[in-house]
């Protein structure tokens, strides 16, 4: 069910700092208003300077250096759209000719559908003419890198100042440690809880800790915590060097997550440093596998080595952690993931429900409760955003209403945009996002849609279907990277526009039938007991 192409590209060219294309309007009933370059990822809208049309066919021209309000286009993919009469959307396509021809790599040398203006990698301004791989429409790709002002005396004072600081409160950090780490027994009891990503316990440590606490296990241990609100964030000085001491006396070390206060330090060879990890599976690339692509480590990173066992959810994420962080694959044991044990918890299930309901009184009646939870788009917080205009709030609400069906949306916490929900539909469509825990709203949803995210794992132990709404598969593919191919990992039917979608969730095409190998494949147990096979493994060493 692909958009039929009623606008076309005949023509790109690229002179200097000057972009002209031509093309044509191929349906005669289709009026459109408007030619504009539309930023993918903000939404942000620049309409070209000169814009003539004959008949069906149009030509358009603008300068790189001044179309954002005479300032150059900011970096981005900045696709050419069509506005017709009703305000809708039309993406324009290049002849295949034309494609083929703009596949052509010129490395960095200026062509007919390429610019590249290079100073140094700090100032460079390059335009691109680029295929989407998804459906094959034209956008502009466009990198600039703005030159810094130099620094002023006082600045790099500053600067310098800054640099200083940290290496003296890391330098202390680490004399702390190496001071009290002379005290740790080889025989000691000493636990430590921590993270850098919460103020308090939570995720798989506490469940770890409660279950420590009801089997009384507890007592056999001296038991600390240490725990900041965020990465970002700093400990003051006091607290820097009470979590040194505590650190450096303990005989294991508990966290769920990347840590780099961990990471500085060496510890005695009967320390041991057990990584909860909190995801399931093994989806995206991270760490030493995203090498050559944002956001990867040094190739003689420290981060994660310090790790004498870290728990996941089946061997294959053994296997994806081990290439990852660079670790032995002994070190990595598919105990399973303590947060997953409620999903086997009747008890808590008859718990949990009426809370959810009460959150969201809508779904109690509905037919259907179907929760669509994106993942964001971009690197990380700082950039993360989602294209809003891909949900389609009126064929969905419509349906909705048709069926006695509701929608919870649930959008990343990196995603600050609020969902913009039309009054018509916010009986069936409901903003989810600022509900914390998205593994309680799983007990209450019939059908999951999503498109990279994880919580495919967590919803997969309901045994229920999915639909993966990967309108830009081959994109997100190419920036983000996957362990293993989408197509053969993900437990459902894939779809890639609004249409297709809709058409799977009313014939009941689900795929359902990829749910129980991707649970075999991805979890080694389901019986709700990786907590203490956790601690009887890791803790008491049974």
């Amino acid at each position: 069910m692909r958009e039929k192409r009623n606008l076309i590209i005949t023509n790109v060219s690229i002179k200097r700092i000057m972009v002209h294309i031509e093309g044509e309007n191929t349906n005669p009933d289709l009026h459109i208003k408007q030619l504009l370059l539309r930023d993918y990822m903000t939404n942000d809208r620049l309409v070209p300077n000169n814009i003539t049309w004959q008949d069906q066919h149009f030509s358009l021209s603008f300068n790189l250096m001044s179309l954002n309000n005479e300032e150059p286009m900011h970096s981005g993919d900045w696709y050419l759209i069509g506005i017709d009469q009703k305000e809708r959307m039309h993406e324009v396509y290049p002849l295949a000719d034309l494609c083929e021809a703009m596949k052509v790599r010129t490395f960095n040398i200026s062509n007919q559908y390429n610019a590249y203006f290079i100073k140094s990698n700090s100032n460079k301004f390059v335009a691109e003419s680029k295929i989407d791989e998804d459906n094959a429409s034209y956008y502009l790709k466009i990198q600039y890198n703005i030159p810094k002002p130099p620094l002023s005396s006082l600045q790099k004072w500053k600067r310098n100042m800054h640099k200083r600081k940290t290496a003296l409160r890391q330098g202390a950090y680490v004399k702390v440690f190496n001071f009290w780490k002379h005290f740790n027994k080889e025989d000691g009891n000493r636990i430590l809880f921590t993270s850098s990503s919460r103020s308090e316990i939570g995720g798989n440590e506490k469940f770890v800790y409660d279950r420590m606490v009801e089997r009384g296990v507890d007592k056999q241990f001296h038991i600390d915590f240490s725990y900041k609100e965020s990465i970002k964030s700093y400990r003051s000085p006091l607290s820097k060097f009470s979590f040194a001491r505590k650190l450096a006396m303990a005989n294991i070390i508990i966290c769920d997550d990347y840590q780099p206060e961990l990471y500085l330090v060496d510890y005695l060879p009967h320390v041991d440093i057990i990584q909860l990890w909190h995801a399931c599976g093994a989806f995206k690339t991270v760490g030493l596998e995203r090498l050559g692509k944002p956001g990867a480590p040094a190739f003689n990173t420290r981060i994660h080595k310090c790790y004498t066992a870290m728990t996941v959810s089946s061997q294959l994420a053994a296997d994806h952690y081990a290439e990852a962080f660079g670790i032995h694959e002994s070190k990595i044991l598919p105990l399973g993931v303590p947060r997953t044990d409620i999903f086997f918890s009747e008890e808590y299930k008859k718990a949990i429900i009426p809370q959810v309901e009460a959150a969201f009184p809508m779904v109690k009646d509905a037919k259907e409760v179907i929760m669509y939870a994106p993942t964001f788009r971009g690197v990380n917080a700082k950039n993360a955003s989602f294209p809003m205009d891909m949900i389609d709030f009126d064929a969905w609400g419509e349906y909705l209403h048709e069926s006695h069906s509701v929608m919870l949306i649930k959008m990343h916490p990196f995603v600050k945009e609020p969902l913009n929900i039309p009054e018509q539909y916010r009986d069936v469509i409901v903003d989810a996002s600022a509900y914390r825990e998205i593994n309680n709203m799983l007990f209450v949803t019939d059908l999951l849609i999503t498109d990279y995210s994880s919580v495919i794992y967590e919803f997969s132990l309901f045994h229920k279907p999915m639909l993966f709404y990967a309108f830009d598969r081959m994109k997100y593919e190419a920036d983000r990277g996957f362990y293993e191919p989408y197509s053969e990992m993900v437990p459902g039917k894939i779809v890639r526009t609004s249409e297709e979608l809709l058409h799977a969730i009313k014939k009941r095409d689900f795929e359902f039938e990829k749910v129980d190998p991707f649970v075999k494949k991805n979890f080694k147990f389901t019986d709700g007991k990786a907590t203490d096979r956790i601690i009887d493994t890791l803790i008491l060493k049974k």
